[in-house]
C-alpha cells in the first residue's frame, strides 16, 4: 500500500477520534432526525477510530515510499 495514503488515512482517523472523544467527554447532544444519538456510541466510535489510526500509521511505517516516475 502507498505510504502517503496510509499517513493521510491515519491523520483523518485521528481527527475523527478526537471529535468523537470530545463529544463523549463533554456530553454534547447529537440528533439524527428524531433519534438522539447515545453518548456511549461516540465512545465506541472514538475507540474504533483510534484503532484504525494506529493501524494506518503502522502500515505507513512498513510501506514503501511513493516512487516518482518521470516520463
Amino acid at each position: 500500500m502507498n505510504r502517503n495514503y496510509c499517513i493521510t488515512s491515519g491523520i483523518v482517523f485521528t481527527l475523527v477520534a478526537l471529535v468523537q472523544g470530545w463529544r463523549f467527554i463533554l456530553d454534547i447532544p447529537a440528533r439524527l432526525g428524531v433519534w438522539s444519538v447515545p453518548r456511549s456510541l461516540s465512545g465506541v466510535a472514538a475507540i474504533g477510530a483510534i484503532c484504525l489510526a494506529i493501524w494506518a500509521f503502522r502500515s505507513a511505517r512498513s510501506a514503501a515510499p511513493a516512487k516518482v516516475v518521470y516520463t
